[in-house]
């Protein structure tokens, strides 16, 4: 049953990122094809990891599934479009609802998993950008809190986009109390509610933020240093760079990529329950913290985190949470 209230009640069931099979890049020149392979190598490693952890603290977990015909996830220039890394940018569990703004492949990559719910009467809406307003929603920049939804907005954004999303925060504003913010970011690379009266917050957060949002929370500030690279992304492997590489990322797969210096890593987590939360590496200020409030870090290395642009909290969705809609701020 899809449900999901919010980040932080006891976690039932996930979906967890995937990325292309190798043999998709054999069509591309051998210098950009033997970087694509390295990523992906990374990146199904920390996949694997994370799906092992999970299912060691009880969460069911599901994954993508790919045909062997890479022009299956091509866009009508012969392009690949971005393998669902992250799938939290474009499916979001509401509640009983769970949304997916469609991404272009010919054969979904969680197809058999989104029939399944349907045919166990789940309600699984596929959104059409032409005719509903909530596919204007920026999904990470939701943040679900029982009955109260956080919802961001880019601050000069377009009068076009600025009315579509005015209009889905209406239709919102039915069933949950809507809270605008504009800090102009993914808020769960902003902070994260970790637990019921506590945010861990990034030093892109403001006081304001907070006191607007979760009035009386606990907020622990941290102000994570710089990852040290220059750009707006990078291969975790230097040896790895080269201008062909780039040039080809630039021309014809620039939405694969984010600006990783707007995003801060460490407080992109995902909590499992009240005692268990997955985040990215080891920080002993962080851990410390959250060792205080009765919770155990486990550490999932995503190293290609520099390219995808995506954190735990990023490369997961939530489906399934116990404990329903609950209100947290007594209004």
């Amino acid at each position: 049953m899809v449900e999901s209230y919010s980040g932080f009640q006891p976690l039932e069931e996930a979906w967890i990122g995937g990325t292309y099979p190798e043999k998709f890049y054999e069509h591309l020149p051998n210098e950009i094809e033997d970087t694509f392979c390295h990523i992906t190598e990374q990146t199904t490693k920390s996949f694997s990891q994370l799906e092992k952890t999970l299912g060691m603290l009880g969460v069911k977990v599901r994954k993508p599934v790919f045909s062997s015909d890479p022009a299956h996830y091509m866009d009508q220039h012969d392009n690949l479009i971005k393998p669902p890394v992250s799938p939290r940018d474009w499916v979001i569990a509401l509640g009983p609802r769970l949304l997916i703004n469609p991404q272009g492949y010919k054969i979904e990559p969680y197809a058999d998993i989104i029939e399944e719910y349907q045919r166990n009467g789940d309600l699984v809406e596929i959104l059409d950008r032409s005719k509903d307003a909530r596919s204007w929603l920026q999904f990470p920049a939701i943040v679900r809190v029982g009955s109260r939804l956080i919802v961001d907005t880019t601050p000069g954004v377009d009068q076009n986009t600025l009315e579509k999303i005015n209009e889905a925060s209406t239709m919102l504003k039915k069933e949950y109390e809507v809270i605008d913010t504009h800090e102009g970011a993914h808020l769960d690379g902003v902070f994260c509610p970790i637990k019921e009266g506590y945010i861990f917050s990034s030093h892109w957060g403001s006081l304001d933020l907070y006191k607007k949002t979760f009035p009386d929370w606990q907020v622990f500030w941290k102000k994570y240093k710089s990852n040290g690279y220059n750009g707006k992304w990078w291969v975790a492997d230097n040896d790895f760079h080269s201008p062909i590489f780039n040039r080809y990322i630039e021309q014809y797969a620039h939405d694969w990529v984010g600006n990783v210096e707007e995003t801060v890593f460490e407080v992109n987590m995902l909590v499992v329950d009240e005692k268990n939360v997955i985040c990215m590496g080891h920080d002993e200020e962080s851990f410390e913290q959250i060792h205080k409030i009765g919770m155990t870090p486990h550490v999932v290395d995503f190293p290609a985190r520099g390219f995808w642009d995506g954190g735990i909290h990023c490369i997961t969705v939530d489906i399934r949470r116990k404990g329903g809609c609950i209100n947290y701020f007594n209004v």
